[in-house]
């Protein structure tokens, strides 16, 4: 079993020199210096190289190779290392497997060393890669495609010839979305199904009671005649199986999961004691507005639906926005770093940044033309001075999107603010007459409904509790129906 890591190494040697004094130590030539030293591997057997003249001599010849093609910058070389299971290879097995991988991923264009290193319980193999081709010119791009088509896949191939053990792919991975949205601790798609699921199985009987109840939330349902149910929630496009959500999501286990919870013999759960400690201090800081104001209150509330602290229908109807949690997050930072709070200081911040970027790429590109005709010490300070220009470009740009952005999305976010709040007025006023309703019931009151019934009936009940009531509940009515906008009475 070989398991291989690859590591790019992009300062040059120069440059080394300056981040040694730093404490940073990831150069090509120490790392050629690691991969073929003696302390590491016991005998010079285990030492080998690729279109170099000897080993002493490869980092002189990595070095040349780049000065001939005018490529000193970028990515200096690649490190690979390629380690083996304890006990099931000899290092003279070892290094022959080393050799012989870097023959067939490099061996007929780029200068490689191989060393065998056995100073650990498993045998492992070290190898540099100059990143420029002495037969064109041409560098070597090495990411995560090369990785699995090439790297591991002649890995795996030398394993298999030599019948070692391959470790196998399981199962079907997650895609770079829900990968990158599980980092950022966001929800996707299939999270927020999930969570709606849970929710509907505490309300449900039975299973067909639980797919009625997905429905009446705006869900699409294929079940019946089909063998797996698939359900399309109203934020997504496509339909997604149960089973495919996970174990606990399949048509059995779903149903196995509504009937345990019927039962009547389960243990009551003591509520869990929490502890708080505030850090910081209770000094009152000043208030915000204009754009800082909107953006804080909305990024407060993405975070609290992607973590479950709000309703389901404002998380619904906030999902597509808490999947691009991190977009909106980088924009809050934007305004609270610059202090921007009004549609003026936004567009003076946009004109500044504008120009000060069409400034640096003047200058740049004037630092290119005088590099051109600089001798090779002047070349090498020019070239540390384009790099500075470089980052600085791309941070105003990263600026300036960022701006944009904000200027595209800012009419977006405050209808979003607006709506929320419109939805939380309206559950607050259900939750109210719910509340009234449930009191009246327990004081053994009528409602408004039946009050009116008996009173066209000719009931002689008492009816004065009852029209305190409900004057106390129509004026709470109106008063929240003044309160909402016209199109939602």
């Amino acid at each position: 079993m070989a398991i291989t890591k690859v590591f790019a190494i992009r300062l040059d040697f120069k440059q080394t020199v300056r981040y040694a004094v730093n404490e940073q130590k990831t150069s090509l030539d120490g790392m050629i210096d690691y991969a073929v030293n003696p302390d590491k591997t016991e005998q010079r057997l285990f030492e080998s190289c690729l279109n170099c003249s000897s080993v002493e001599n490869a980092s002189r010849d990595m070095e040349r190779t780049k000065r001939r093609y005018n490529k000193t910058g970028g990515v200096q070389g690649y490190h690979i290392i390629q380690s083996f299971k304890p006990g099931e290879l000899t290092p003279e097995q070892t290094h022959t497997i080393g050799v012989e991988f870097a023959k067939r991923l490099f061996g007929e264009r780029f200068e490689v060393v191989i060393g065998t290193h056995l100073d650990k319980h498993h045998l492992h193999n070290h190898i540099a890669v100059n990143s420029v081709s002495f037969l064109d010119g041409k560098k070597l791009r090495c990411n995560m495609k090369t990785y699995f088509q090439e790297i591991q896949k002649i890995s795996d191939e030398l394993c298999r010839e030599y019948g070692l053990s391959v470790i196998e792919p399981k199962g079907k991975g997650k895609s770079h979305q829900e990968w990158q949205a599980v980092k950022s601790r966001q929800p996707t798609i299939r999270e927020q199904v999930r969570r709606d699921i849970d929710g509907i199985i505490v309300k449900s009987l039975n299973f067909t009671p639980f797919l009625d109840e997905l429905r009446k939330v705006g869900y699409q349902v294929c079940s019946g005649n089909r063998k797996y149910t698939a359900v399309k929630p109203p934020y997504g496009k496509k339909f997604i199986r149960l089973d495919s959500l996970g174990e606990n999501y399949t048509d059995s286990a779903i149903e196995q999961r509504i009937l345990s919870q019927r039962s009547w013999n389960r243990p009551k759960q003591l509520p869990v004691q929490r502890h708080y400690t505030c850090k910081g201090s209770f000094k009152k800081h000043p208030k915000v507005h204009g754009f800082r104001a909107l953006y804080f209150h909305y990024v407060y509330l993405l975070r609290g639906a992607a973590n479950g602290r709000g309703s389901q229908k404002v998380s619904r109807y906030l999902l597509e926005d808490t999947i691009q949690f991190r977009k909106y997050l980088a924009q809050h930072r934007f305004l609270a770093e610059h202090r921007i709070e009004t549609t003026e200081e936004l567009q003076f911040t946009n004109n500044r940044l504008t120009a000060q970027l069409d400034t640096a790429v003047r200058e740049r590109k004037s630092l290119y033309e005088e590099r051109r005709r600089a001798d090779e010490e002047q070349k090498e300070v020019l070239s540390l001075e384009i790099s500075t220009r470089t980052a600085q470009i791309k941070q105003l740009r990263r600026e300036l999107r960022l701006c944009q952005q904000i200027e595209a999305d800012a009419e977006r976010v405050q209808t979003h603010v607006y709506d929320v709040q419109n939805i939380k007025k309206e559950e607050r006023y259900h939750e109210y007459r719910q509340r009234n309703r449930r009191a009246n019931d327990a004081r053994g009151y009528p409602n408004l409904r039946s009050s009116g019934e008996a009173g066209r009936t000719g009931s002689q009940e008492p009816c004065g509790p009852v029209s305190g009531a409900g004057e106390r509940e129509s004026e709470a009515a109106g008063q929240d129906t003044h309160e909402r906008p016209a199109s939602q009475r």
